[in-house]
Parts: C-alpha cells; structure tokens; sequence
C-alpha cells in the first residue's frame, strides 16, 4: 500500500473539538432514527463470522509490498496468529514470543478474500484492532493489479496513532479526485454542513503517478483508532460503494445503529459519512474493478517505519516481542450486502 506520510499526518490542523462533536452527533442522532424512509433494499451476500471465519480467505506468503520487517505465514503456519475464540471471535495477530534480531522479519498475517466484488456494502465489526509502536494495521479492498482497479482503505494507522485514515489509490483510469464540496444525498441539512462528509481532507488527487502514490484521503476523529478505540470495546466500519459514491461511516460500540444490528442495513438512515467520494469527481465504474478484501498487520515498512518514534529505529524495535502484545486485531463479522 502507498500511502501519506507521518509528515503529511503531523501537519493536520488543530481542529474544534465542539464543532466535530456537535457534527458526530448529529451523525448518531440521525442513525438512531426510526422515521427514515428506506430508498434501497440490500439483501445479504457474503458473511465472514464465527468458527468458519478463516474458510474463504487465502493466506498471502510473499514479500511484504510495502517492505516492511514482516514474515507473513501460510495458514498452516499461523495457527497460533490466525484462529477463532470459542466465543466466535477471529483473532488476527502478530507472534509476540519469538526472539527476533534487530532488522529481522516477525511472524505476521495477511489474508485475501476468495471472493471478489465490484461494488456493495460492506459492514465490519471490529472488537479490537492491532496497535502497538512499529505496527501496521489495515482492513482495505484492492483491485488485482495495483494501482489500475483501484484500492479503498477502510482502516489503516501506524504505530500507536489514535486517528482512522480512509484512503483511496487509483491509476490513470477513472481521472479521480476528491471534491470536498461534491453534492451528495447527505448534505440534507440546509448548508449548516460544510461539506459532503465529516472528516478531514488529507490529499485530493487519488491517482498513483511518478512515484506520488499519497491517494485522497480523509482522517477520522481523534479516538477512532488505537487504543482508545479498542477501550470502547471497537465498533463498525461500513462503506457503500456504487457506480454514484463511495461512502464511508464509522460506529461507536454504543453507536451501531439497530438496522445494522438487525442484519437489515439502511444506509439511508445513517447520517453524514466520516468521507464520501463522488462519481461527479471521480469514475467510480472505471477506477475500481474486482476487488478482494484484505486485513493484514504489517511491521515498519514504508510508513510505519517512516512514522517510527518510539527510539532508536523502527527495524531494531522489532526484536522487542513486548511491543507487540496488543498487536491483535479481533474481528466479531465481516458481512458484504448487494442491492436486492
């Protein structure tokens, strides 16, 4: 994955806690609502939940893409990174026992969908996710020749940041941007909202080019990622994606709305999305084509490793195992909808 730099994340402005409360708010207030009128009907399509979790992923072996210090195992190989709880929760995580030399490869995993899609919606529900200083979480979709098809990253943050970046990474086709000021079915509010989400703008130009491969993205709130999300016992992370937008929202434990909880999803119901891509920018069809689901936890790498301020260097950090005891990510579903 390629992505913004720590530097580009250090400059983020100060921003008022009040005001993006007060838009979060109104977010949830409008999830909660029982009146909304449903436009669209989604019937379920893919559901990746409880002992059968791991049966229709496969296990990537390679080098790591984004040259990180990370051996990623088979699943024969992981079963002490990859398994189920007999709760039914599938845990992901990094080997936190083993000795490794300074600038030597730990154990971790990455797992593919078998599947593939070109559209949907999409809802994850996260117990925990990995955290930890050299540590490289994500759950994101992607196309099968990077960067053509396109990439859509759902969660990813380094080390031990507490912000969620979505992120999206296109080639040449589908001439894409991000409009902060797209007209979208959200922005239903009179003008009170400034624009067609509730994050914050990190880069517009999506498209990977000369060796600029930042993508759009926008940043979540702080407490979105990291330990403060896992404290709230983690949550939801949906996104719509259609021929028209690619939307993206994100729930609080306490949050989640009850259409969601029910297995009858409602998109129209949730409020202003955390970041919203408009086909009035962007050629949703051309740019994003059969993409896989992938969650992985890399280690250092071009970002993290980039990003490292936890002493000495990032590649010397992994021999700590200490450092990754809460590099775990503990996943409750993941449930892909298609319009009935």
């Amino acid at each position: 994955m390629k992505l913004l730099t720590f530097f580009l994340i250090s400059l983020l402005p100060l921003l008022s806690l009040a005001r993006f409360n007060n838009r979060l708010s109104r977010q949830q207030s409008d999830s909660r609502r029982g009146n909304v009128a449903r436009g669209t009907t989604y019937m379920l399509q893919t559901q990746h939940q409880g002992q059968n979790f791991f049966d229709d992923w496969d296990f990537f072996t390679g080098p790591d893409p984004t040259n990180g210090n990370v051996q990623y195992e088979s699943q024969a190989n992981a079963q002490d990174l990859a398994y189920v709880q007999p709760d039914g929760t599938a845990v992901l995580k990094v080997d936190n026992q083993s000795y490794v030399p300074p600038g030597g490869n730990r154990r971790s995993v990455r797992i593919t969908s078998k599947e593939t899609y070109n559209g949907g919606l999409f809802i994850a529900d996260f117990w925990q996710f990995a955290t930890g200083q050299t540590v490289w979480p994500a759950f994101w979709t992607v196309g099968p020749s990077w960067p053509n098809g396109g990439e859509i990253d759902i969660v990813e943050y380094v080390n031990t940041a507490t912000v969620n970046q979505y992120t999206l990474h296109t080639g040449t086709g589908g001439n894409c941007q991000l409009n902060p000021n797209a007209n979208s079915t959200y922005r239903s509010d009179g003008g009170s909202q400034p624009q067609s989400y509730l994050g914050t703008t990190l880069g517009t130009q999506c498209m990977s080019s000369n060796g600029n491969n930042a993508g759009c993205a926008v940043s979540d709130f702080q407490g979105s990622a990291g330990s403060p999300f896992n404290a709230g016992g983690g949550g939801v992370f949906a996104m719509l994606w259609d021929n028209s937008q690619i939307s993206l929202w994100r729930f609080d434990r306490n949050q989640i709305p009850q259409d969601i909880q029910n297995g009858n999803p409602n998109p129209d119901g949730w409020g202003v999305p955390m970041a919203y891509w408009s086909s009035q920018s962007c050629d949703i069809a051309n740019a994003f084509q059969d993409h896989s689901i992938v969650i992985n936890i890399s280690i250092c790498g071009d970002w993290a490793g980039s990003a490292y301020n936890g002493g000495g260097s990032c590649s010397d950090a992994v021999s700590n195992a200490a450092n990754y005891n809460n590099a775990q990510t503990k996943i409750n579903y993941i449930s892909v909808y298609q319009k009935a």
